[in-house]
């Protein structure tokens, strides 16, 4: 599966160096924002674990990459300005990775999880009160396993585009470890 990651040029390096690139927890030890969002890190780490296998030793959490960035299935516009911090020498690899060592996902809907969010499937503003309804209406006690469960969604990636749901425009890519023999192209630029 061709996938694109876009990454700080030390990394690149790094690769280059060892071989392969593995999510490395000590790098974000002070990161607040990892800290507030570990729930969904780990819930998607469990999910991945269900769907691909175990990490190698020593990985918690996964690879980013792209696989389909505004609807097309190719190479991100690098010129876009959420790519690292302004003036960072930055790098857009593009990779090969076997398909049954990935784990696709919607990027827009995946803000629902880092949000700890119920996700309404919802196509209308009726529906998605009625099922904003029903969800409230639940115990206490059965909230958090309903919310936990409607993050599955974020799995389906077929596009839906309707006046109120969206889905499938952007998909991202996880999987455990980046090899550098799978990468096939190397951009290198600044973030702007």
């Amino acid at each position: 599966m061709t996938l694109w990651t876009i990454q700080p040029v030390y990394l690149y390096e790094q690769i280059m160096r060892d071989g392969f690139y593995r999510f490395d927890e000590s790098r974000i030890s002070k990161n607040a924002w990892f800290y507030c969002c570990q729930v969904a890190y780990n819930w998607l780490a469990g999910e991945m674990k269900k769907k691909i296998g175990d990490p190698p030793t020593g990985v918690k959490y996964p690879v980013w990459a792209w696989y389909k960035h505004y609807s097309e299935h190719k190479k991100p516009d690098l010129r876009r300005a959420e790519y690292g911090r302004k003036s960072e020498k930055m790098v857009c690899m593009e990779i090969d990775i076997p398909d049954e060592q990935v784990v696709l996902s919607d990027e827009e809907l995946w803000h629902f999880v880092l949000n700890n969010s119920y996700l309404s499937r919802a196509e209308n503003e009726t529906d998605y009160n009625n099922d904003m309804r029903q969800f409230e209406a639940l115990p206490e006690s059965k909230k958090q396993a309903e919310k936990v469960r409607s993050w599955q969604t974020i799995f389906d990636i077929e596009p839906v585009d309707t006046e109120w749901f969206k889905k499938g425009r952007s998909v991202q890519a996880t999987f455990w470890e980046l090899k550098a023999e799978q990468i096939r192209k190397v951009q290198f630029f600044k973030a702007r």
